[in-house]
């Protein structure tokens, strides 16, 4: 009779047995997302690859096409908060200085079933840190840097009463979408929320004064909301609309992500005619002029 070379060990208090390859190549991986879900439970995960994790599903698609299958059936199964997929811009001399961005996974399903009209199964993704912006474009400063808005006002007009609308980070966000390859954007969700208005006839208003559901495009920058929370700088209530915190911000460090650099909220401050939110470099909630010189982009969008 042969004799079966066996191994026995444990994993989270299970024994195994091992007696063949198949065996234990599958309790190497419940030993691994054992310890990727500790990482995570501890805010230590350094996330992977979503392309590696969904090699087996991709066939001669794209990563973008397998996480569309995923996301469309609601199995979410394997994918964590703070993986990531790594982004080629495919025009991207006119905007920023990069080749590629990394975006991180933020959150699963944060605005399911919600909103005027119902959204789908989608992920949050925000870019791992903020964009530096080319010398070309239409507010930039200090040679990758970029101005909320060139006209230090962080009010609506009477066209268009949302202030974010009417920014100039909206405008490079527009440039931005471009950049990315088609096969991700025909996948991207158009964003619509319950977005802050700030106008009136009679002249600057120092708080937002009401809202509306407005779409927001394909790529947007995050509200005080998504990142901190709360409203902190922000009016109250009306700067919240129905915005949640993405789970990638439930701790500080990933405010920063390592970076230490500022970048744009969409968010406008309540008490002040000109000021709007940021993150600071030490991942604090700030505000500042519309035309600070020192904050950078830091995009996202939702896959469905």
């Amino acid at each position: 009779m042969a004799t079966v070379n066996a191994e026995r060990f444990g994993i989270d208090g299970q024994t195994y047995t091992l007696i063949d390859g198949t065996a234990r190549e599958n309790a190497q991986l419940a030993l691994n997302n054992a310890e990727y879900n500790r990482q995570s439970l501890i805010g230590k995960y350094g996330g992977q690859s979503i392309a590696a994790i969904l090699a087996g599903e991709i066939d001669s698609g794209t990563v973008y096409d397998a996480l569309h299958k995923r996301i469309a059936a609601g199995n979410f199964a394997g994918l964590r908060v703070g993986d990531y997929i790594d982004v080629p811009l495919v025009s991207a001399s006119n905007v920023a200085a990069q080749q590629s961005v990394r975006f991180l996974l933020a959150h699963f399903d944060p605005y399911y079933q919600c909103g005027d009209s119902a959204k789908g199964h989608h992920i949050a993704f925000i870019a791992s840190a903020p964009v530096a912006v080319a010398k070309t474009v239409t507010g930039v400063a200090n040679d990758s840097y970029l101005m909320w808005n060139t006209a230090n006002t962080n009010q609506g007009t009477a066209d268009v009463k949302n202030p974010y609308l009417n920014s100039n980070l909206k405008a490079w966000e527009k440039l931005f979408e471009a950049c990315l390859p088609e096969g991700l954007t025909k996948y991207l969700l158009t964003q619509r929320v319950l977005l802050e208005e700030r106008y009136s006839a009679s002249g600057a208003l120092s708080d937002s004064n009401s809202w509306s559901w407005q779409d927001i495009g394909k790529v947007w920058s995050p509200s005080e909301m998504e990142v901190y929370g709360c409203p902190v700088w922000g009016t109250k209530g009306y700067s919240v609309g129905f915005d949640c915190q993405f789970d990638l911000f439930r701790d500080t460090a990933h405010r920063l992500n390592g970076t230490r650099y500022s970048w744009w909220l969409r968010s406008v401050v309540g008490g002040s005619s000109s000021s709007v939110c940021y993150v600071g470099t030490t991942g604090n909630a700030h505000y500042y002029s519309a035309t600070n010189t020192w904050v950078r982009p830091r995009p996202g969008f939702l896959v469905g």
